[in-house]
């Protein structure tokens, strides 16, 4: 009996990454690391500051205000929200939303334009990134701390992260709350004064009071800078805006409806995209033709 069509493993784990992206349809990036040296400071600190608190959660402060019951209760959604949040962080740098491999117009098509830079055509809604040096997709911004840009492709991962982070540094400053001040030496002002600059505080008198203070002074700084953002990005989503795009209101606008606007960056199953980053959620667009929707709307028949 003669086996044929057998491939190589190198050939089943190609064949098997490429059947995943098509799953999903998502493109690879094939630089992963950060361009500048302020990305790569960004991306550094965020890769260690998210690991730290999570410890300092897990085995310094819920056994000293849970039980045993709601400490094991909270290990296991904190374990949870930090595999998720690593889960998007990974996948907004690990997902390609470039036009770079993709198959352009010679000619320029209504609505596209012209790239100096790459020398090639660019669909609507896509701009240039001088840092990444190529064009995106439905460009929303630069992230120094992903070191990559936000666009069509991972703009679902930025807000999930932007959510489950702004959930999070909310509940774990409020748990917080009751454990650092014994640690501070009770409520007073040199206790708040010490809050306020915990890094000064920390190089003076280096200790584990002023690390756990140090810690605590990060959660409640990076709750109130996703509060800023989750607030801003979100009325992006709903309107369907970039950010380009809310800065110049005279360009054309694709808002077509909250949920509709909604689909188009968390996917068609943009309601379980919270649950985890490899959750399939189908883009409606694919980034070159924005038409599509429109037209099938207005041809569509009207009912009684």
């Amino acid at each position: 009996m003669k086996l044929t069509g057998l491939a190589l493993p190198g050939q089943c784990r190609q064949g098997l990454l490429t059947n995943v992206a098509k799953m999903y349809n998502i493109r690879f990036r094939k630089r992963l690391m950060p361009r500048t040296l302020t990305d790569l400071s960004a991306m550094v600190f965020m890769s260690l500051a998210i690991p730290a608190v999570y410890w300092f959660e897990i085995y310094v402060v819920a056994p000293t205000v849970y039980n045993w019951i709601l400490n094991i209760l909270h290990t296991i959604l904190g374990t949870y929200f930090v595999i998720n949040i690593i889960g998007n962080f990974m996948a907004i740098i690990a997902v390609d939303t470039s036009t770079q491999g993709l198959l352009l117009p010679s000619q320029v098509p209504p609505g596209w334009h012209v790239c100096a830079i790459c020398e090639s055509t660019a669909p609507p809604r896509s701009r240039h990134c001088i840092t990444c040096n190529m064009c995106v997709l439905k460009k929303e911004h630069h992230c120094v701390f992903a070191g990559c840009c936000v666009g069509l492709g991972n703009h679902r991962y930025f807000y999930m992260f932007l959510l489950l982070m702004w959930v999070s540094t909310m509940y774990c400053s409020c748990l917080n709350a009751c454990f650092i001040w014994p640690y501070v030496g009770g409520f007073n002002l040199w206790a708040l004064v010490r809050l306020v600059l915990p890094g000064v505080w920390l190089m003076l008198e280096p200790s584990l009071d002023t690390l756990y203070a140090f810690l605590f002074s990060i959660n409640v700084i990076g709750f109130l800078f996703m509060s800023v953002l989750m607030y801003y990005y979100t009325g992006l989503l709903v309107t369907n805006t970039t950010t380009r795009e809310n800065n110049n209101p005279k360009g054309q606008s694709y808002n077509y409806g909250r949920e509709h606007n909604i689909k188009v960056t968390l996917g068609e199953r943009w309601y379980l995209t919270w649950v985890f980053p490899t959750l399939s959620s189908p883009l409606p667009y694919d980034g070159l033709d924005w038409s599509v929707q429109t037209e099938e709307k207005s041809v569509r028949p009207k009912t009684k």
